[in-house]
């Protein structure tokens, strides 16, 4: 079990004398078998926040199985929420459901640049109106469940780059004010809110200052690209989960005495030599893995620092370079200097630990797209056949959605939607493989990670001092 896991373990070692004490670490938000929906727009339709939640729940919490749900569909608003809760949310038997909606329901039109008529004005008063009622109504559908509900401010409207593209100048002020209603909620309810757009907000005025053309929406100004959905998940995990690291191995020693002062728990069968020190250990988490793409995200954010450091600290060593081994893998030479200062781990791509959690992402990912084809089918039900009254036969349907696809010609979503149409009807008869599909790699996340006991070895390098 996991109660141990980041506790202060210090051991002392000589000859024949052992000391052991620690002091237990916070648990995580979730519980083993929560089921977590995510229920939203096209922000969470298409998006990967819940990806990189899944991921680092599966590295972070091997032994917490839980379940996740996207529940977004784009175009979606917080009316079409409530009418689609039941069949769409409650199928899966939530524990708890993140909400994130606004950027339609502001309606992005209504704002530009310039001076607003009355009529404008009164139209986004009834919007956000209908925003603030409507999503009052979804939380208590929420609570009235059973359900925990976790309830996010809209991400941002991208009103502030100078980037070529059209700018619904004022809307992101509207979705302030949904972030304001939002919070009111919490406090209402007593409900967990996470702020998203403050902090997507303040990124932006700080990189804006750089470049004038900076974002982490997409060119489109509503949609986050992965550095925008890294943010989303970043500020998640802050509000849900307190700081910690991956792991730490602590040693000091003292090689004339042939003495190792260790800050670590479960290490067995510590030998100390002139060339070598070397133990076994067992590590409950795994790092979580960081690739390119996410690479600029990282750097806007404190997640490595407050989140990802798996740390290798080895004090007192001569001043000579020492080669580090995990399972006969070769990490990396360091000299005494960093592994007195600490060595992350986790930036090296090498370690098993990294390797494992790299499998773990590419099963994240899988999961990911495998949900993405099944909310083709829902997306297409709730929004382009919610008014269909025919059997259930796909020619009729063809025919209702060919009228439907008609009828929004030379707008520019229609290319979107005569694909996802398209998708619908190829996946109507993959639904039940896909659905199985997605157990599976559920329960491969799950299992990818079983801790196991490993061999470390630090040894005196041939290589010359650095």
């Amino acid at each position: 079990m996991r109660k141990f896991r980041h506790a202060l373990f210090t051991v002392f070692l000589s000859f024949n004398s052992l000391f052991i004490g620690f002091s237990q670490s916070s648990s995580p938000f979730f519980n083993n078998g929560d089921v977590i929906c995510f229920l939203g727009d096209s922000i969470t339709h298409g998006g990967q926040y819940h990806e990189f939640l899944q991921l680092f729940y599966a590295t972070r919490y091997p032994e917490l199985k839980l379940s996740f749900h996207n529940c977004g569909i784009s175009g979606d608003n917080a009316t079409g929420m409530i009418e689609r809760f039941e069949e769409d949310v409650m199928k899966h038997k939530p524990t708890h459901v993140f909400l994130m909606t606004g950027m339609n329901d502001v309606q992005r039109t209504l704002y530009f640049e310039g001076t607003a008529s009355k009529k404008i004005l009164k139209q986004r008063a009834n919007a956000l109106a209908n925003y603030k009622r409507n999503t009052t109504l979804l939380a208590q559908k929420i609570i009235e469940n059973g359900i925990i509900p976790i309830l996010l401010t809209p991400s941002i409207y991208d009103q502030y780059s100078k980037i070529e593209r059209e700018n619904n100048l004022g809307c992101n002020d509207a979705l302030i004010e949904c972030s304001n209603h939002i919070k009111k909620l919490g406090d209402k309810y007593d409900a967990r809110v996470i702020d998203l757009n403050t902090p997507m907000r303040k990124f932006m005025e700080r990189e804006l200052k750089k470049d004038s053309l900076f974002t982490i929406i997409g060119n489109d100004r509503v949609h986050p690209g992965t550095t925008g959905h890294f943010i989303i998940f970043n500020e998640i995990i802050s509000g849900l989960e307190a700081p910690e690291l991956v792991s730490k191995i602590a040693i000091d020693v003292n090689q004339d005495e042939r003495k190792i002062r260790v800050q670590t728990p479960n290490l067995y069968d510590i030998k100390l030599s002139d060339s070598l020190i070397s133990f076994q250990t067992c590590e409950m988490s795994l790092p979580f893995p960081i690739g390119r793409n996410l690479h600029e995200a990282v750097s806007l954010t404190a997640f490595k620092e407050l989140y990802n450091h798996q740390l290798f600290q080895v004090e007192g060593l001569r001043n000579k370079n020492y080669d580090l081994y995990i399972d006969d893998q070769h990490i990396g030479t360091f000299d005494a200097y960093d592994l007195k200062n600490g060595i992350d781990l986790s930036l090296y791509t090498n370690t098993p630990q990294y390797k494992q959690a790299q499998e773990i992402k590419r099963l994240c990912a899988a999961y990911r797209q495998t949900q993405y084809q099944l909310r083709a089918v829902a997306f297409i039900r709730h929004s382009y056949l919610n008014d269909y009254e025919g059997p259930e036969d796909i020619s009729l349907k063809h025919k209702h959605l060919a009228k439907k696809l008609k009828g929004i010609e030379g707008k520019p979503y229609y290319n979107y939607i005569k694909r996802s149409m398209d998708d619908y009807f190829e996946t109507l008869p993959k639904i039940d493989s896909l659905e199985k599909r997605k157990r599976q790699l559920s329960d491969q996340i799950h299992s990818m990670y079983t801790p196991k006991m490993q061999q470390w070895k630090l040894m005196k390098s041939s290589s010359a001092t650095m």
